[in-house]
């Protein structure tokens, strides 16, 4: 479940539910394609923790002979994956703070921090406003103490080094919200023939973006070293001596891959599904669907769908979502640092948790300085995973490849078609982007 909880975060939200928004059922398809292909490389970066007993990044400098080169690709990871993962948790804090002040505001309308202000020499009109937060707040409005509670509560989880307990807390937490997800699809009551033409795969016109987007959320580069330290924690070498040990190791490992990145998918849907019925609804009848602009703006335009459990199903998944993701993104950008600086593969030793750290501290930072809205930190990490997926899924096959290092558990033919159609398709679609906005930067500057 530990990735099932790392790649369900405050972005999978946002882009699943503008998803739904704005084209309807029509790219439930491209969900189910990236959970396929997000099967497809976890389950190698698993095979590769399993086999050689170490992360991916470890894996990696071991199969880069040129010491050069060796060294510009772990740099280039490094500081993508931890810009990236600061990023990320900036939205995974402000996303978590946000499930939270949803589900203070119960079922009723939306807290407001203030009446309106005084116009015109006019008193300040109060008549319609909800009662008044007085809790401190950042400098964007974000409540100050709820944002703190959780940076607080993730710093503690990380700092016990326990990664039995943090795996049932992620369980639980996915739990969580695969109940609160799906529940508000089902009562949502979606079309089933829209379901079905769901699934046979379009691209609607100026989706391209929001195809990116979702397979940017459910296929993370960060995850494949989180999942490939994951496993060899599980599975130690010290413990899969024996071939037979190994295989049961593997092939357990598969079956859970499989079901966790198969939850998470349907998480996803879920929530790309109760968006479609939700928002997109709105255009059946000639009008224009309405485009949810934040996370916020989501659970006003579920109450007619939802009803009294608008805010409590959403804030709850939401929140659930957010934490999950926040501990297990400073985990991810410390495990890749203890690959490439040769430390131990172990959450108990304290240079991992100082690398922890730095990625929660810094999240933390923007998140009380510049976020309103986990959006625009969404936005960056996004567009930062883009950039690093085609190359470090390519890393992903060669290493798991290498006859040296992976023995008998390296790739099948069958996987390694698989692995090229799944970075094949990814890769189109964001050199797509990445051409067209170039065009813009360059007509514009014109």
């Amino acid at each position: 479940m530990l990735v099932a909880a790392a790649f369900i975060g405050p972005g999978t939200v946002l882009t699943a539910s503008k998803a739904g928004a704005k084209y309807g059922f029509s790219l439930l398809w491209v969900v189910v394609f990236a959970s396929l292909a997000a099967i497809v490389l976890q389950e190698m970066a698993a095979r590769i923790g399993i086999a050689t007993g170490s992360g991916l990044a470890q894996a990696i400098k071991r199969s880069v002979a040129n010491p050069i080169l060796r060294w510009i690709v772990l740099v280039g990871i490094t500081l993508g994956i931890f810009f990236g993962n600061g990023a990320f948790e900036t939205g995974n804090l402000l996303g978590a703070s946000a499930g939270i002040e949803i589900l203070a505001a119960g079922n009723a309308k939306p807290v407001s921090v203030a009446p309106k202000a005084a116009e015109n020499g006019n008193p300040a009109d109060t008549s319609k406003s909800n009662p008044v937060v007085t809790s401190p707040a950042t400098p964007k409005g974000i409540d100050l103490r709820v944002l703190v509670s959780i940076a607080l509560f993730s710093a503690m989880m990380i700092l016990t080094g326990k990664f039995d307990w943090l795996q049932h807390f992620l369980t639980a937490l996915v739990v969580i919200m695969s109940i609160a997800f799906v529940l508000a699809a089902v009562l949502s009551m979606p079309s089933l023939q829209g379901l079905a033409l769901g699934m046979i795969p379009t691209v609607p016109k100026g989706s391209a973006l929001v195809i990116v987007g979702l397979i940017g959320t459910t296929i993370v580069p960060y995850n494949f070293f989180l999942h490939s330290s994951a496993a060899a924690n599980r599975w130690p070498a010290e413990k899969n001596r024996k071939t037979a040990d190994k295989d049961r190791a593997v092939s357990e490992s598969a079956s859970n891959t499989r079901f966790a990145i198969a939850v998470g998918g349907a998480i996803t849907a879920a929530i790309l599904i109760t968006a479609a019925t939700a928002f997109h609804s709105s255009g059946a009848s000639g009008g224009t669907p309405i485009e949810p602009k934040s996370i916020r703006e989501l659970v006003p335009q579920l109450e007619p769908v939802l009803g009294i459990w608008a805010s409590w199903l959403f804030g709850l998944g939401l929140f659930a979502a957010g934490l999950s993701s926040a501990l297990t993104a400073p985990i991810a950008a410390a495990w890749l640092a203890a690959g490439c600086f040769g430390w131990p593969n172990q959450l108990s030793d304290w240079r991992l948790k100082f690398v922890a750290m730095i990625v929660l501290l810094t999240g933390f930072g923007f998140a009380y300085a510049y976020g309103a809205s986990p959006q625009d930190a969404i936005l960056l990490a996004q567009a930062a995973n883009g950039l690093l997926l085609p190359l470090i899924a390519v890393l992903l096959i060669f290493v798991a490849n290498r006859l040296d290092i992976m023995l008998r558990y390296r790739n099948s033919v069958t996987q390694n078609v698989l692995g090229g159609i799944a970075i094949l398709v990814v890769s189109l679609f964001a050199f797509d982007q990445l051409r067209q906005g170039l065009v813009k930067l360059f007509f514009s500057s014109q």
